[in-house]
């Protein structure tokens, strides 16, 4: 059956989904104000100074940082996630099905500051990790895990591993199972099969969730902070010291549009450089 709405009728289905991000729009507006503003404390005049102020390398380095880690962590993320959709989708079992869910949910339903402090007392130089490489007679000195970009990766792919997953399940869920037949009657093999076949078809969740976790790490606060403490200065940690303790309101709004603007930017080319690899497959 298809569904042949007009205009009208889509703007009315889309009516609530654009109201719930009006708040969101309205802040980013907020924000872009006091960024473009000539005090550093409230709302008053016009300057670009505040951009300019940002043109230093510690914060062009607080960039290449995040961007890294948001890269590298939503490439780990995508590997890890995927098989983990397809078992979910293909489990038989109503009840193991549950405990998977539960336990790819965890990290979401508990607080940030739980999961940093596991990491703490897992990594740490008397942790638990370096006080059983050390019994087992591994390692003579404790291995530095905390308060280093490795320590930040960890904590990133741990907390944004379900926000993957569950995108995925859908496009597996959503695959013919007779297009796999078909590969598999022509005579192509479980990883030919796999990548012209499957692999286009989760083409939407991939880049869904793809999406979904770089933004998500890219703009992280908890995580850098707890688990890097001042060694690793992502974007969001510098925003924080920006409005706390040096009071620079219209710097961190600086900065947070920049975080958006080039996150998006990201994400844009990202979507247009899948769609050009689709159109070539196609030709």
């Amino acid at each position: 059956m298809s569904l042949n709405l007009s205009r009208p009728r889509m703007l009315a289905f889309s009516l609530p989904a654009l109201l719930a991000i009006l708040p969101f729009l309205g802040a980013c507006f907020y924000i872009f104000r006091f960024s473009i503003s000539g005090e550093k404390g409230v709302i008053d005049g016009f300057s670009i100074q505040p951009y300019l102020d940002l043109m230093t390398p510690f914060f062009g380095r607080s960039v290449w940082v995040t961007f890294k880690l948001a890269f590298i962590s939503s490439v780990i993320v995508m590997f890890l996630a995927v098989p983990l959709a397809f078992l979910l989708a293909t489990l038989k079992s109503v009840m193991a099905r549950r405990i998977l869910t539960v336990s790819i949910l965890l990290p979401m339903i508990l607080n940030l500051l739980v999961q940093a402090y596991g990491w703490i007392i897992l990594l740490g130089p008397t942790g638990v990790l370096n006080t059983s490489l050390r019994e087992f007679g591994i390692i003579d000195r404790p291995l530095f895990l905390l308060f280093n970009e490795t320590g930040v990766l960890l904590g990133l792919i741990q907390t944004s591993l379900p926000l993957a997953v569950f995108p995925i399940v859908s496009s597996v869920r959503a695959i013919s199972r007779e297009h796999l037949e078909a590969a598999s009657s022509l005579g192509a093999g479980h990883w030919r099969t796999f990548y012209d076949v499957t692999l286009p078809l989760l083409r939407p969740g991939l880049v869904g969730a793809g999406s979904i976790i770089f933004a998500f790490n890219a703009s992280a606060f908890a995580i850098p902070l707890l688990l890097g403490g001042r060694r690793v200065q992502m974007m969001g940690v510098a925003i924080r010291d920006m409005i706390s303790p040096l009071f620079n309101w219209s710097g961190a709004a600086a900065a947070g549009m920049i975080l958006i603007a080039l996150t998006l930017g990201v994400l844009l080319f990202a979507n247009w450089l899948l769609n050009r690899t689709s159109d070539k497959k196609g030709a």
